[in-house]
């Protein structure tokens, strides 16, 4: 993958730019990760680290709030620049392994640009070999940091990149991982059919090659697809499969986020609405803490709870969504509009739709954009709820949910160490 000349550490400029002043939490966080990256610069020529950048950073991370998430990362990488600061360490050397983990960290805190600098740093100067295998999970992270900011094509690029060195290094893990995010991006631009056959693949290889996690991964993501295609009892079984497969706590976030949504549309909005709040108030990454307040958002206006919708619309007005998250707010505002009585509003709010699926390639949004189109000519149904498929196997799966949620939540890691081991491959 190719890299584009430039100023090194460009988004570490602009985000201290952007930073409402120098007393900011984030300013100070944003900081000391610019100067890690520069003496991460110095360290990758092999000579003697500058004694005042070892000094700069350690007060840069003394200024981090304490409970900061990059700062137990950051800290690390402090460590081990500090323990190489005569030169390389050659193959023992832990100075990118804990680049990675930083990445990690600014990707939970939706420090998507940051990411992916600290991502490119790692590709740039791998030297060794066991360097060199961390090389495609940097990819993967990379390429997700890309696709969640709407730029689909740059994301493949890097998935290809880390899918020929995964390749290379005989990685089936990293390869697999790497075909799932590339599936993302068909998912994302309607090709459902080529998706599910390359998430067949995937599972088929996992489960031969014993990859536990990689098979969850590629099951959730099918059930994803089942989802869409509107076979809500197979999506939740292929859900379920997939978390009783998970061997990471962000694996869990986002398949319980996906199992809530099958039984939102089911028409079990207690359920939903149970587990949302569970994901917006206690799930470590902070995207999923969004989109369950943008699915709140939905409840709320399936419920008629104006005020409520209204205030989560507020709320959510004031982040910055990812792109696809975002072009579901919309369409979630304009459904909320269009039950209110408001259809000057939701037109509004499904241009902006609209705009996002010829924009960012969305075809997926397309079938919902449409049905938005026309329901502004009709009156919007007051009582919207599906019918119920009262068959014993799905009441099994959608009693499951809270309970699943419960047994997550109960079972939940302190952030730091889940932040820590968090595969680096996990679906964007």
């Amino acid at each position: 993958m190719s890299y584009r000349p430039g100023l090194p550490h460009m988004a570490y400029f602009r985000a201290l730019a952007d930073a409402p002043s120098e007393q900011d939490a984030t300013w100070r966080s944003t900081l000391a990760g610019l100067v890690a990256m520069r003496l991460i610069d110095a360290w990758a020529t092999e000579a003697p680290l500058p004694e005042p950048g070892l000094r700069a950073l350690e007060r840069a991370v003394n200024m981090m709030d304490v409970d900061a998430l990059e700062r137990p990362a950051l800290g690390r990488l402090r460590s081990a620049l500090t323990s190489e600061e005569r030169g390389r360490a050659g193959a023992a050397s832990e100075v990118l392994h804990c680049t990675r983990e930083y990445a990690e960290s600014l990707w939970l805190t939706a420090e998507w640009a940051l990411a992916s600098d600290s991502c490119r740093t790692i590709i740039r100067h791998a030297r060794t070999s066991t360097e060199q295998a961390i090389v495609p999970s940097a990819y993967s992270r990379l390429g997700h940091c890309l696709l969640i900011r709407g730029r689909q094509d740059a994301a493949i690029e890097a998935f290809q990149a880390g899918r020929s060195m995964a390749s290379s290094q005989g990685d089936l893990r990293s390869d697999l991982s790497l075909r799932i995010a590339e599936t993302t991006v068909a998912v994302q631009r309607g090709k459902f059919l080529a998706a599910e056959c390359v998430l067949d693949e995937v599972i088929a290889e996992a489960t031969f090659a014993g990859l536990a996690e990689t098979k969850a991964r590629a099951t959730h993501d099918r059930g994803v697809i089942a989802y869409k295609r509107g076979d809500a009892m197979r999506a939740l079984t292929l859900y379920f499969r997939a978390l009783a497969d998970y061997g990471t706590d962000i694996g869990a976030d986002r398949v319980l986020a996906d199992i809530a949504l099958a039984v939102l549309d089911l028409g079990y909005r207690e359920i939903a609405r149970e587990v949302l709040r569970m994901l917006e108030e206690h799930s470590i990454e902070l995207t999923q803490r969004w989109a369950a307040t943008v699915n709140l958002m939905r409840i709320a206006a399936l419920d008629g709870h104006e005020l409520l919708f209204d205030d989560y619309r507020r709320k959510l007005t004031r982040l910055r969504l990812p792109v696809r998250q975002r072009a579901y707010y919309h369409l979630f505002a304009a459904q909320g509009w269009m039950r209110f009585d408001q259809p000057l509003l939701a037109r509004r709010e499904l241009a902006r739709v609209s705009h996002a699926v010829r924009h960012y390639q969305l075809a997926e949004l397309d079938a919902e954009l449409a049905k938005g189109l026309h329901m502004l000519e009709s009156p919007f149904p007051k009582d919207d709820a599906p019918t119920l498929i009262a068959t014993a196997d799905l009441q099994q799966l959608v009693d499951h949910a809270p309970a699943a949620a419960k047994a997550w939540q109960s079972g939940r890691r302190s952030a730091v160490d889940r932040s820590y081991q968090l595969a680096a491959g996990a679906t964007a």
